[in-house]
């Protein structure tokens, strides 16, 4: 979903855009090039000569989609040699490609990663946020494939951005809603439908294409991880009324926030990197 968004937006603000995936998918801009992430020579081949490159490709894990227990709070994760292979690959993929950019000499890379590094959207036990709003600064406690792939890759870029020349940018994404997304109201009438772990946040796909390409285009020093989202729940519900009913063990660290603000904090994407979504879901 983003990478589509993220090829027409590069193309619209004057960047020449090649789109690797294995197979052609259809692209408003850019250039398709057929290559498999985990043919690190052939990976390097296509870098040469790029001056940045954006990493989103991943195989999806099921349960993030239909995993959720309602009972125990918890997680299901029945698939437990699938997810061993779907994890080698994705962080295989995201080696690969910091390998083959170091290599090929590419020195600005975006990473995507994901809130499900805080260990809260798919925990095997029942877990609490330590503080809200959520920033990059809040443990990350991941149990889960998915999450731990998210923060091994977070890991990978700190040692490869130490080198001192690469600047590297992980964009931690909540879920993506689709244009066609903009109507939720199954989610309204149950907010615990997902757990707890969302925080009933979310990010337009095109908004995620936009900020790919302002961390792109920035200018900083090393490895930076930032918080992407709306600044408003999807819920008609405000959200200190929300955590009343479901978290009012957490403790809130901001004061004078907006009725329905959202559960993790994105100032620091606003601050260095200009972001603001957007595309908002309306309640």
């Amino acid at each position: 979903m983003i990478g589509r968004h993220l090829a027409a937006e590069l193309d619209v603000h004057g960047h020449s855009v090649v789109c690797v995936d294995r197979v052609a998918v259809p692209s408003s801009a850019g250039r398709f090039v057929k290559a498999d992430l985990n043919d690190i020579e052939q990976l390097e081949r296509v870098l040469r000569g790029a001056d940045a490159v954006v990493h989103l490709a991943r195989i999806p894990f099921p349960y993030t989609s239909d995993g959720y227990d309602a009972i125990t709070r918890t997680w299901r994760k029945p698939d437990h040699n699938g997810d061993a292979g779907r994890f080698n690959l994705n962080l295989a993929m995201t080696y690969n490609t910091l390998t083959a950019a170091d290599a090929a000499g590419v020195r600005k890379i975006v990473i995507g990663s994901s809130f499900a590094v805080y260990g809260l959207y798919y925990p095997s036990r029942p877990l609490l946020p330590e503080y809200l709003p959520i920033d990059e600064l809040h443990p990350r406690k991941p149990g889960d494939p998915y999450g731990l792939t998210k923060l091994l890759g977070e890991q990978l870029a700190d040692a490869y951005a130490s080198n001192g020349r690469t600047q590297i940018a992980s964009l931690r994404f909540p879920g993506v809603s689709r244009e066609s997304q903009h109507s939720i109201p199954e989610r309204q009438k149950n907010p615990m439908a997902r757990g707890i772990g969302g925080l009933w946040t979310y990010i337009d796909a095109r908004d995620a294409a936009t900020a790919c390409r302002l961390a792109m285009e920035a200018d900083f020093v090393g490895h930076e991880a930032f918080n992407i989202c709306a600044p408003k729940t999807f819920m008609k519900t405000p959200t200190d009324e929300l955590l009343r009913r479901y978290l009012a063990e957490v403790p809130c660290s901001m004061k004078g926030l907006d009725d329905h603000w959202a559960g993790y904090d994105s100032s620091k994407a606003q601050r260095m990197l200009g972001f603001e979504a957007r595309y908002l879901l309306l309640p």
